[in-house]
């Protein structure tokens, strides 16, 4: 079986792994946590990073440290994994679902706009399977409406938005190092911020709501949000490879757009404001009949793959207040589309017998 995805741990990962084991310092202090977020503010340009147990958490550290709690509203997209709005809902809130750009399958700003109510508190901005959302018209609304900005930038790091690097652009941004993200640490993220008071915040909560003065003070509700000295290690390695990780994938990438060369299968959009990253090789066919009967075929020949996620609002603890034609882009997305094995680990010969496993399923049920 050719997996979906796995992680690639060919730098000082063992190393460092083994460093932090035999020093003794395996929990959650350590000089690797310390080093890792170092390292990732500086390369961001960003003053301060905090690691985290994973992306999950981190979305909650950051509404609960930006205030927001019963009462509020916090817009976020459609199509995107659960996370978003489950946070929303964990720190007292109430997720207002948008649909998505077809051009970047991220929220859409005109759409965000009719949905900003007295109650909006903030916006999570989700950059999805590596590419930007449109971030100035969001920074505009999120302006005139005195909204919080979070960027979900859990499948993108290192892409960026009119130059600009993702994750540096709204209040606070958050980082997923799952094992199959482009950089990991088994389990892990980080939140990034500009704002020295908030950085505070997020450190606190994420331990217990303990003082950083005075030790076993406990100040305001915390959590144990802590990233460990092993995962650290890993993820600071992980790191230290990005820029060479990425190029990788950019390869992949514009080999897979070069094999699936057909005007029945389309690759992922990107568009000309964006310098999108490579995360996960996703083809979009023509009908939703075809995508469940090829992702089975493909299985059959021994290739894994997934369909893309469903979109939020059909989720069990949302679906009773939402309905699927308030969302016809998200909904269209999520049911022509699905990923393809994306390890860089993957040879040319791995490539090319996915592809023709497509192409040839293609040809023989979805004629011109």
């Amino acid at each position: 079986m050719i997996p979906i995805f796995e992680p690639t741990l060919t730098g000082r990962e063992r190393e460092y792994l083994l460093h932090a084991i035999d020093t003794g310092w395996i929990s959650s202090q350590g000089e690797y946590i310390a080093r890792f977020e170092e390292q990732f503010a500086a390369w961001h340009g960003m003053p301060h990073a905090v690691a985290v147990s994973n992306c999950t958490t981190a979305l909650h550290l950051a509404l609960d440290a930006l205030g927001v709690g019963p009462g509020d509203e916090v817009l976020c997209p459609d199509l995107t994994f659960i996370a978003p709005a489950n946070m929303i809902r964990l720190a007292g809130a109430t997720p207002v679902l948008v649909d998505v750009e077809p051009g970047s399958w991220a929220i859409d700003p005109v759409r965000l706009a009719e949905k900003i109510s007295v109650r909006s508190r903030a916006i999570i901005v989700v950059h999805p399977f590596g590419h930007a959302a449109d971030m100035d018209p969001i920074l505009t609304l999120a302006e005139r409406h005195g909204l919080k900005v979070i960027e979900d930038n859990a499948e993108a790091p290192g892409g960026r938005y009119r130059g600009r690097l993702l994750g540096t652009i709204g209040d606070v941004s958050c980082y997923s190092f799952f094992a199959n993200k482009i950089i990991t640490s088994g389990e892990g993220g980080m939140v990034m911020t500009r704002d020295s008071t908030l950085d505070k915040a997020l450190r606190v909560r994420r331990d217990h709501g303990m003082s950083r003065e005075r030790r076993y003070f406990h100040e305001v509700v915390g959590y144990n949000y802590r990233m460990t000295n092993m995962q650290a290690a890993v993820g600071l390695a992980q790191f230290e490879r990005l820029d060479a990780i990425t190029a990788e994938r950019a390869e992949q990438a514009e080999r897979y757009r070069h094999l699936l060369a057909d005007p029945r299968i389309a690759w992922r959009p990107s568009q000309p404001w964006c310098d999108p990253v490579h995360w996960l090789a996703t083809i979009t066919l023509r009908r939703a009949e075809l995508r469940d009967p090829l992702l089975a075929h493909l299985k059959r020949e021994g290739i894994d793959c997934r369909q893309m996620v469903f979109p939020v609002h059909t989720a069990v603890p949302y679906a009773s207040s939402h309905a699927d034609a308030d969302f016809p882009v998200s909904m269209d997305i999520s049911f022509r589309s699905l990923h393809l094995p994306s390890s860089t680990s993957l040879e040319s010969a791995d490539l090319e017998r996915v592809c023709d496993a497509v192409l040839g399923w293609v040809n023989l049920n979805d004629s011109q």
